[in-house]
C-alpha cells in the first residue's frame, strides 16, 4: 500500500473519533556509571503489561530501560502478530510515526553544530515559498472556500519549525475550515515528493503569526526538507549516512514497500463489538520519508537514540551531536503564555523537537524535573530524564479510534523505572 492510502488510514481512524522474555538481568541492582537501578524493581514491568495483554487491551508490548552505559532491562510480553501466532521479541519492528520528529530534529541540530544551518534562519532561505506564507484573519472560510488574509509580522525561522511555533496546520483539527483546508490538502498522500508537498504546504494560511502560539504541525516534515536542501541529500540517505549508521541503528529506517516486513508487529484495531483485529494497513506497505513520521525502528535501536543523548550526543565513540546542542534540544523553548491550556495545568512544556516537564507535581504522574520526550500515533513512546541518567522506550501497535481500550501501560512503566533509581 502507498504511503497515502497508508496515512489516509490512520486520519480516517482518528475522525472516527502470552509469550514473555525475561530481563536481561536476575540481579537485585545494578551501578551504570553514578545511576544505581534496581533490576529487580524494574521487573514489575514485565507484570503489568502482562495484565494488559491478559485483559485483551494490547496484543503485546516491549519494553526497555537504559542508561548512558548501556541497556539495564528488557521484556518482549504477548503477541506481535495475534493472528499468526508471532511472539512478541526485542528484535519486533514497530511503526513508530511521530517518535520520527526528535530523530529528525537531530539530523537538523547536527547541521546546525557544523555551521550549514542556524536557528534564526528563516525558513525561506532553503524553500523560497516559504517567504509568500499569508496568516488566515479568520480560521473560518468566505463562501468561495478562500480566506482573508494578511501577511506574518515575522518570517518563519528554523526554530519556529524545531518548536511547533510556526503558525503552522496539521492533521488533527478537524472542526475549523482552515483545519479541512490542511485535511484537504493531502500532504501526507498524494502530493509527490517532499519537495512538492511543501508547494502545497505553503499555499495553504497560517493560522497565526510565527512564534505566537505552540500548535502541533507540519513543521517536521518542513525540517526535513530543509535537511535535503543543507546537505543535498534525500531525506533518507541523510539519516542512514549520519545517525542510523553511525549509532548502529541497522533495524531503524523510512519503511518501504520492497523492504522485508516479517518482522514488523501488526497494526491492532477494535471493531464495533469491541473485538481485536487485524488493520488491513499491516500488509500494505508503507514508503513515506516525511520528517513528521514514517520510521521504523525497534526498541534496542530507538535506545542507542536515547543513550546517545544520555552520553551528550556521542555514543561508541560516534559523535552526532555536541554537549551543548543536546542540552539546548531539552531545555524549555516555549514561553508560557503561548502552551495549550492542559500543558500549563500540567506543568509542560517544549523544546526542540520534544515535550519536556517544567513543573512535575502539576503532571498528576510519576514524572521528573528535565523528563523529554515523545510518542508515536500508533502508541509508541519513549522519555530522557537527563538529570536522572535513565531512559525509557515502550513500543505496542493500535490504531486510535473510539473503540480502542485506554492503555494504562506508558503511565505504569515510567513510574516503575522511576521507582527503580537508587
Amino acid at each position: 500500500m502507498n504511503s497515502a492510502k497508508f496515512l489516509a488510514a490512520a486520519i480516517a481512524a482518528l475522525a472516527a473519533l502470552g509469550c514473555s522474555v525475561e530481563p536481561q538481568s536476575n540481579t537485585v541492582s545494578a551501578v551504570v556509571s553514578d545511576v544505581q537501578i534496581s533490576t529487580e524493581h524494574l521487573g514489575h514491568i514485565a507484570g503489568v503489561l502482562q495484565e494488559e495483554v491478559d485483559a485483551g487491551i494490547r496484543p503485546g508490548f516491549v519494553a526497555l530501560v537504559a542508561t548512558k552505559e548501556g541497556v539495564v532491562y528488557q521484556t518482549a510480553v504477548g503477541m506481535a502478530d495475534p493472528y499468526n501466532d508471532v511472539p512478541m521479541a526485542a528484535e519486533t519492528r514497530f511503526l513508530i510515526a511521530s517518535m520520527t520528529k526528535p530523530v529528525v530534529t537531530a539530523a537538523m541540530m547536527q547541521l546546525v553544530d557544523r555551521g550549514v544551518v542556524a536557528l534564526n534562519d528563516p525558513v525561506s532561505l532553503y524553500i523560497p515559498s516559504f517567504a509568500s506564507m499569508q496568516v488566515a484573519i479568520s480560521h473560518a472560510a468566505n463562501d468561495d472556500g478562500t480566506f482573508e488574509t494578511r501577511p506574518p509580522s515575522r518570517a518563519i525561522t528554523i526554530h519556529d519549525l524545531l518548536t511547533h511555533m510556526a503558525g503552522l496546520g496539521y492533521v488533527f483539527d478537524q472542526q475549523t475550515d482552515i483545519g479541512k483546508a490542511y485535511l484537504a490538502a493531502d500532504l501526507y498522500g498524494d502530493a509527490g515528493t517532499l519537495a512538492e508537498r511543501m508547494e502545497v504546504l505553503t499555499s495553504l494560511p497560517l493560522y497565526e503569526d510565527p512564534g505566537t502560539k505552540w500548535r502541533y504541525s507540519f513543521a517536521t516534515d518542513v525540517v526535513g526538507r530543509v535537511i535535503e536542501v543543507a546537505s543535498g541529500q534525500p531525506l533518507g540517505l541523510y539519516m542512514e549516512e549520519n545517525l542510523f549508521a553511525p549509532l548502529g541503528m541497522n533495524d531503524t529506517e523510512f519503511f518501504l514497500e520492497e523492504t522485508d516486513t516479517t518482522r514488523l508487529a501488526a497494526m491492532n484495531a477494535f471493531n464495533d463489538q469491541g473485538e481485536m483485529v487485524r488493520d488491513p494497513i499491516t500488509d500494505e506497505g508503507f514508503g513515506l520519508a516525511s520528517g513528521g513520521g514514517g520510521l521504523v525502528s525497534t526498541a534496542p535501536d530507538y535506545a542507542r537514540f536515547m543513550m546517545m543523548l544520555l552520553n551528550g550526543g556521542e555514543l561508541n565513540g560516534a559523535r552526532i551531536l555536541s554537549p551543548a546542542t543536546v542540552v539546548l534540544m531539552m531545555s524549555d523553548h516555549t514561553p508560557f503564555n503561548t502552551l495549550p491550556e492542559n500543558w500549563k495545568r500540567d506543568g509542560i512544556t517544549f523544546g526542540l523537537g520534544g515535550a519536556t516537564i517544567r513543573t512535575p507535581g502539576y503532571f498528576g504522574r510519576a514524572a521528573a524535573k528535565g523528563e523529554w520526550g515523545w510518542s508515536g500515533f500508533w502508541d509508541t513512546s519513549f522519555f530522557i530524564t537527563p538529570e536522572l541518567g535513565v531512559a525509557e522506550v515502550l513500543m505496542t501497535q493500535a490504531m486510535p479510534g473510539p473503540n480502542t481500550p485506554p492503555s494504562r501501560a506508558r503511565d505504569r512503566v515510567r513510574a516503575i523505572t522511576y521507582g527503580a533509581l537508587e
